[in-house]
């Protein structure tokens, strides 16, 4: 996940001054998947929620943005809300606040290589498209950015 230079509070409040709660970005046909969460309705949608937070990157909310981009597309203001979203997902990280369902998949990715565990399904599927088989061995430059840059010793300290 690629970590954006971290928006000041200021800058948070002022897109969610800009977001005018329209609902265009949650509510429009195969737009946001966080459109059918019940907590969210047109007057207050997933993404203002997530702007205009006082809890900022210790919002849970945020991790519910699988960063699709179609709110940026659908909105008629161009707030661009992905990106600060992704901003609060990134401080987030820097502080230990993740989802563990996110902290799971770094660690799987780091061991691994991939974002999700391999099984038997995915090896007879690839063998049935004549692909080759999958390297089970993790990759070791991986290991090696996770060791530089502390995030193994993080995830070993069960933090992100």
């Amino acid at each position: 996940m690629a970590i954006r230079a971290t928006y000041p509070p200021s800058a948070m409040h002022e897109a969610a001054e800009v977001c005018l709660k329209c609902g265009v970005c949650c509510n429009v046909a195969h737009s946001c998947h966080v459109m059918y969460d019940k907590k969210f309705n047109p007057k207050y949608t997933f993404v203002y929620d997530c702007l205009s937070s006082d809890k900022g990157a210790s919002n849970p909310n945020i991790w519910m943005c699988v960063s699709c981009h179609k709110c940026e597309e659908t909105c008629p203001y161009e707030v661009s809300p992905v990106h600060f979203i992704e901003a609060l997902k990134g401080v987030a990280l820097g502080v230990g606040v993740v989802h563990p369902t996110i902290r799971a998949e770094v660690a799987q990715v780091v061991a691994t290589g991939f974002a999700f565990p391999l099984s038997g399904a995915t090896e007879r599927q690839r063998q049935a498209l004549n692909l080759k088989p999958l390297p089970t061995k993790p990759l070791g430059e991986l290991g090696k950015i996770a060791d530089k840059t502390g995030l193994a010793a993080r995830l070993r300290e069960g933090q992100p």
